[in-house]
């Protein structure tokens, strides 16, 4: 097990040092910029040094000039050489300032473009997946690495790795300055450099396994508050919405303590990082007071090292507080590598179906992991067209049947052919352009009822209102003011369940697909509005291929082929008439 976690955390820091190119050059100049600060920051504290060693201790021939001269002169003053160090105190200065500035701002649009190519890049491979891996994974954990957990990379990105680069850089140029001038206080700071990533790596081994756990409870809350507000209605109904209250309060109680036990560590690293950095400067400090009290070192070389001596430690400090955004971003990256790691789909470029149809599957299988298998041994033929209904119990394997006939799930074995085809990742997005699919809730989208029927801005009127008719919408859309530009609400605010239906075979109708895919669409309808939807699906298979997943069998009496399903298996298949002969599983349905 540790041998595994050694490789997968090698994995991830590999993937993470991996997605700097996306950067474009932006982190490495940004890097650049810094380091340049740094070494200005040196030649900073030396004409400080200077300065104030200037104006404290005038030198004797400086003294002298001022006994013999009462006055001075304007120019004199202005190119003196205080104030000539003065001014070029102020432009190193302003210089650092500016070189602070652009590198953020490098870091940061750096850490913005990885950010927008690893968002890219997952949807992408999501949409590779479609919905079978995401009802798998879960659309709420799936969400959240979207957003929070590539958002999380950013501190990564454009904090914890230049501060790194600075670590390498900035305390070795203060030795190179020091130690020929004082080697003693040069020692000081070699020594005590080490304690203060040793203490960090300490605390760090804790905090670690802290943010693993809060990120996967944050997951785990996500996806709960999830189920919470798409079963917001169910719990009303049932009056369960106050334990939900309870269960959310304390998810939130827990969830903050959580928080909280990580601020600590937090808080608990950064005093243990500032109380060793400034044991370490009072050191250097003290030393530095008796060798200048016994005469051993200047007063000017004193001071440059006592005022590098902070900036020898800052790096250091910076890096203990970026360490825990690196944390966050590396327990984010482990979900991120398990989905960006899986085999890439190289899709076809040229058009393999045409219609019209001819779908098998032979021999398919598939087992969902950690369970028995969802299909076995099915031997399926959906030909030229007409209706064709699958039924059976719950879990007995009719939507993954479906997804598998859409190519969303690829078979463990066997295959699934069309048009004497194999039906593959690569070629399935061909496939869709030919399939529609209609579920047993129709998604409804906000905008306008032409919208949701054309999917897009662009459609014609006069398809938009034929579909419309043909769902037995058009006397509906007669009663609106602004007709099919009238304004549909959020998952269908506004319209009847079986208002919602009919529109969703509107937009079957507009699109007019060869395959039809229906997951009970007459659930949750009222008598009437099933046999209008009924006879217009009956009407759609006249031309194409319609399979409908079928729980009321009245529904599907008229299909070309009923297939039954039971835990995975196909146990009987033929027209109404020949499967009440048979008196099997469908007959015994029939007659309950």
């Amino acid at each position: 097990m540790t041998e595994k976690n050694e490789q997968q955390k090698k994995q991830v820091n590999d993937w993470l040092k991996y997605q700097k190119k996306y950067a474009h050059g932006k982190l490495s100049r940004a890097i650049a910029l810094g380091s340049l600060n740094g070494l200005l920051m040196i030649i900073q504290t030396a004409m400080l040094a200077y300065l104030i060693d200037l104006v404290i201790f005038p030198s004797e021939d400086l003294s002298l000039t001022n006994s013999l001269s009462n006055s001075v002169t304007t120019e004199s003053i202005l190119f003196s050489e205080t104030t000539l160090i003065s001014m070029a105190l102020v432009a190193v200065i302003f210089c650092r300032a500016a070189l602070g500035y652009f590198s953020e701002c490098y870091s940061r649009r750096g850490a913005m473009d990885i950010k927008a190519n690893i968002r890219s890049r997952l949807l992408n491979r999501l949409f590779q997946f479609g919905p079978a891996y995401t009802q798998t994974k879960g659309s709420a954990k799936l969400s959240h690495l979207l957003h929070q957990g590539i958002d999380s990379l950013e501190d990564y990105f454009a904090g914890y790795l230049p501060v790194i680069a600075y670590c390498a850089v900035i305390p070795l140029a203060i030795l190179i300055a020091v130690f020929p001038i004082d080697w003693q206080s040069g020692l000081i700071l070699l020594i005590t450099a080490p304690m203060v990533p040793f203490f960090m790596i300490l605390i760090g081994h804790k905090a670690q396994r802290l943010n693993q756990e809060h990120w996967a409870k944050l997951q785990r809350m996500s996806s709960h508050f999830l189920d919470i507000i798409q079963g917001l209605t169910q719990l009303k109904i049932f009056n369960a919405s106050r334990r939900e209250i309870a269960a959310v309060k304390k998810i939130s109680d827990d969830y903050g303590d959580e928080t909280m036990g990580i601020l600590k560590i937090a808080f608990l690293s950064s005093f243990v990082l500032e109380f060793l950095a400034s044991i370490s400067i009072a050191l250097v400090a003290v030393v530095l007071g008796f060798r200048l009290y016994y005469g051993d070192v200047d007063y000017v070389f004193a001071l440059w090292v006592l005022l590098l001596a902070p900036e020898f430690y800052l790096p250091f400090r910076q890096l203990g507080t970026q360490y825990h955004a690196k944390m966050a971003g590396v327990t984010a990256a482990e979900d991120l590598v398990e989905v960006l790691s899986q085999p890439q789909v190289h899709y076809s470029l040229e058009e393999k179906f045409t219609a019209p149809f001819s779908i098998s599957l032979v021999q398919a299988e598939f087992a969902y992991p950690d369970r028995s298998n969802a299909l076995t041994q099915v031997n399926i033929e959906f030909s030229s067209q007409g209706l064709y209904a699958v039924i059976g119990e719950s879990g007995s394997g009719k939507s993954t049947l479906i997804d598998m006939v859409l190519g969303f799930v690829q078979p463990d074995s066997g295959q699934v052919v069309v048009n004497n085809q194999p039906l593959t990742a690569a070629n399935r997005d061909h496939w869709l352009k030919h399939c529609g699919w209609i579920s047993q809730q129709a998604q409804v989208f906000y905008g306008s009822l032409a919208f949701n029927i054309a999917l897009s801005d662009n459609y014609q009127d006069d398809l938009v209102i034929e579909a419309l008719e043909k769902a037995g919408l058009a006397s509906f859309v007669q009663t609106l003011e602004q007709g099919i530009e009238s304004e549909i609400g959020e998952d269908g605010a506004g319209l009847s369940g079986g208002q919602a239906q009919r529109l969703a075979l509107a937009r079957v109708f507009y699109h007019q697909p060869d395959v039809l895919i229906l997951d009970e669409p007459t659930s949750h309808l009222d008598q009437q509005t099933e046999q209008i939807i009924t006879s217009s699906i009956n009407a759609y298979a006249e031309n194409h291929i319609v399979i409908v997943i079928a729980h009321r069998l009245h529904t599907v009496i008229d299909a070309k082929k009923i297939i039954v399903l039971e835990q995975g298996k196909v146990i009987e298949t033929g027209t109404h008439q020949e499967l009440l002969s048979h008196d099997g599983y469908y007959a015994q349905q029939v007659n309950v």
